[in-house]
């Protein structure tokens, strides 16, 4: 054999090689090039509910820097693909509670947000706030079954997106239950309407405008804990394609069938991204598929560098407009342990003793006891 002939093998076969790993590595692209040239086309659903404002990884979430790394890499895998959250969103941290909200939706808007359910805990600024906050947000927070006191809906109760040249009909409606679930100072005048009956009349609207998919955003739950269920929503409104539902804090790794209508939720606390790959045959949907992807899994991810850039710049913006607010600097809970002086206690923190001292009024500094709380201000 000779030295040209073992070349030209050599060459064949690493060609092969290099075909190979580019076939793998393209097994995506090529799939979704073959379902689009026999007509089928593939969205995907991502969402979120619940998260409470739990923006950091220490929250016990996967935190917002890396849900959004993930959120761009599947964006980048299938770019026919929308983002909704399902309420609940602005409440439950001291990040949120620092600026009513407003913080976390500085950074949904960041993350690209399509659309967000209205939850119950969305209320517990005041809903004179929830409508400031409403026109802060950069996308549609839509809820189907809310009047104020003057019989007045102020938020939309669907929107319609077009995806790849499939009309997506997404309406929302929140429970009832809210009414027991917040301040009654907070929904004063307001009405919540029954959301079966409110989901019925949306679906018959959302058909007369012909769109091809119809996905209810339900900030009501699947367990009876309360009067409703998003399950006798499906079992009694024909023609809602899915359900992304939330308020329960439940996980469906593989979503619920009722009848003709999966429904999907996605937990709390960023602790999942729920994904739903919805296949069309032209107009017609073949299949739904759904899966979360886990905090157990984003372990490897890097934190998105333009949403932990925001996030830092929140953490210290909240700190300077609190000790605004209060007239005085942000404070740690010191507990005495046997042994401990005033002076030391200071040092520890770089605060002086007669400095805690006036801060917590102390008349003699010399008599602080094991167990005592000591207020320490941070510089």
């Amino acid at each position: 054999m000779s030295f040209t002939y073992k070349k030209k093998i050599r060459l064949i076969l690493f060609v092969i090689f290099i075909l190979s790993i580019f076939s793998l590595n393209n097994k995506t692209f090529a799939e979704e090039n073959r379902m689009k040239k026999i007509g089928i086309r593939k969205i995907t659903i991502l969402h979120t509910t619940d998260m409470h404002g739990r923006i950091l990884e220490e929250d016990g979430g996967m935190g917002f820097g890396k849900l959004n790394t993930k959120i761009v890499q599947m964006k980048k895998e299938n770019p026919d693909t929308i983002l909704l959250d399902v309420g609940d969103a602005i409440q439950g941290s001291e990040i949120a509670k620092d600026s009513k909200g407003e913080s976390i939706i500085k950074l949904m808007n960041a993350m690209k947000y399509d659309a967000m359910a209205v939850g119950n805990h969305e209320f517990d600024y005041g809903y004179r706030r929830l409508l400031e906050i409403k026109d802060m947000a950069n996308f549609p927070m839509i809820s189907g079954n809310i009047s104020n006191e003057y019989g007045k809906k102020d938020f939309k109760p669907y929107i319609i997106k077009e995806v790849d040249g499939i009309k997506i009909g997404i309406f929302s409606v929140i429970t009832p239950d809210t009414q027991y679930a917040t301040s009654p100072k907070n929904i004063e005048g307001i009405t919540f309407l029954d959301p079966t009956i409110a989901s019925r009349e949306i679906v018959r609207q959302l058909k007369d405008k012909e769109v091809d998919m119809i996905v209810g955003l339900t900030h009501i739950g699947i367990s009876k804990r309360g009067n409703y269920s998003s399950i006798d929503i499906a079992k009694n409104v024909k023609g809602i394609d899915i359900i992304v539902d939330g308020h329960s804090h439940k996980e469906l790794d593989k979503g619920l069938k009722v009848g003709n209508t999966l429904i999907v939720q996605s937990g709390k606390y960023t602790e999942n991204l729920g994904i739903v790959d919805i296949k069309f045959l032209g107009s017609r949907i073949i299949s739904k598929k759904a899966r979360l992807f886990g905090k157990d899994e984003a372990v490897e991810l890097e934190e998105d560098k333009e949403i932990k850039k925001l996030i830092d710049e929140i953490i210290e913006e909240n700190k300077q407009k609190s000790a605004e607010v209060t007239g005085k600097p942000r404070e740690k809970t010191y507990i005495v342990k046997p042994g401990d002086v005033l002076f030391r206690i200071g040092k520890k923190y770089s605060v002086g003793w007669s400095e805690i001292a006036k801060y917590n009024g102390m008349k003699n500094p010399n008599k602080i006891y094991p167990g005592d709380r000591i207020k320490i201000p941070v510089k």
